[in-house]
């Protein structure tokens, strides 16, 4: 499997780590797991993944945090982020923009619409790069 696209999968519910990495994994993704905010930013400089998929209620830092940092850190700033989030008010889609998040699922979500999420924003990420 190398060659395949990591992903940064960062949620506090062992549940949805363990369904989403399982649909993840069946797709063909290297999955890397974060259990809450700040394990998130040092997996994201250590695994240098593809992609974050990224829960909003969280420990130590929520998602939106996370997303800022990322995204006001020059050298991550590319890096695509897709919230993952049973918080899914118009405010909370406002604020997830507000930060710099590249894409909105809410929780319950059906998993071909965020493996379609996923696929795009991958794609654009690579052709931004190319």
């Amino acid at each position: 499997m190398s060659g395949a696209k990591t992903i940064l999968l960062v949620d506090d519910d062992h549940a949805t780590l363990k369904y989403v990495g399982l649909i993840l994994e069946n797709e063909g993704y290297r999955v890397v797991v974060a259990h809450d905010g700040e394990e998130a930013l040092l997996k994201v400089r250590e695994s240098r993944p593809d992609l974050v998929l990224l829960d909003i209620i969280m420990p130590r830092k929520n998602g939106y945090q996370v997303c800022r940092t990322i995204k006001e850190d020059e050298t991550l700033r590319t890096l695509p982020v897709l919230m993952l989030s049973a918080k899914s008010q118009p405010s909370d889609r406002f604020w997830a923009k507000r930060v710099g998040a590249d894409g909105f699922v809410a929780k319950p979500f059906d998993p071909a619409d965020l493996l379609r999420e996923i696929h795009a924003l991958l794609q654009k990420s690579q052709l931004a790069v190319s």
